[in-house]
């Protein structure tokens, strides 16, 4: 058994490159098909359980609906099944649907998946062994913290309108407001961003050349043959789908 979170950050990254790239150039429902189980049944056995994925499921099954929809009115693959005025509806449709869905289901639980089970400190790591300052290398995680305390304070917001008695508890309600939570959001981004970038100057960083890490990452020799093979694979897809 394996834990996604304590893999090397390069061989998580080339695995979503693989996933990504693989949906993309391989026009399979088969490969695509399989690639997505396994997405899914390595979170099953990392995790042992799909919960990460519940709301990004409920997102690709509209975004799903929407692109059967637009194949129906658009789509011209195939043999022609019904036809009435401008409306053409071609047999190749359902096909066409079904490849896009898997291919925009790959990718996005292929990069959910890593943004998930990928610390921000390992990405900066990560970074810093291809050779970029660590001074750039840092931003990753910072921008990793800071969405979600803007979260919070969207979230501070929106609790200091209900007390002040506007209506701010349905989805409808928070779009309807959203224009006059902007501008305490805007400042509170400015705010945060100031208070950060304080911290960071009296932190000296980028004074020396190397910064150190309470945890260091090491590619082990196991997931430097995975990555090699992951590269295998994916130039076989490649050289298949040219040929």
């Amino acid at each position: 058994m394996f834990k996604f979170n304590e893999l090397d950050p390069r061989l998580k990254l080339t695995w979503c490159l693989f996933l990504v790239l693989t949906a993309l150039v391989s026009r399979s429902m088969l490969l695509n098909g399989i690639l997505l189980g396994v997405i899914l049944i390595s979170e099953l056995l990392s995790e042992k359980s799909l919960k990460a994925f519940k709301m990004l499921s409920v997102v690709l099954l509209i975004i799903g609906t929407q692109v059967l929809i637009i194949n129906l009115i658009f789509g011209r693959e195939g043999a022609l099944l019904y036809s009435w005025g401008i409306l053409k509806i071609y047999s190749g449709f359902i096909a066409t649907s079904m490849l896009a869905f898997l291919r925009i289901g790959i990718i996005s639980f292929s990069a959910y998946q890593f943004g998930v089970h990928t610390d921000p400190m390992d990405m900066a790591q990560m970074l810093i062994h291809w050779r970029i300052p660590y001074r750039y290398a840092m931003l990753v995680p910072m921008v990793a913290r800071f969405f979600p305390v803007m979260i919070g304070e969207y979230q501070s917001i929106c609790n200091s309108q209900s007390a002040r008695g506007v209506p701010n508890d349905t989805v409808g309600e928070k779009i309807r407001n959203l224009p006059a939570s902007i501008l305490p959001l805007m400042y509170r981004a400015m705010r945060i961003s100031n208070d950060a970038a304080l911290s960071v100057e009296l932190r000296g960083y980028g004074r020396h050349a190397s910064r150190n890490f309470e945890k260091k990452i090491n590619l082990n020799p196991l997931e430097g043959m995975t990555i090699v093979c992951l590269i295998i694979g994916f130039g076989g897809v490649l050289i298949k789908t040219i040929l």
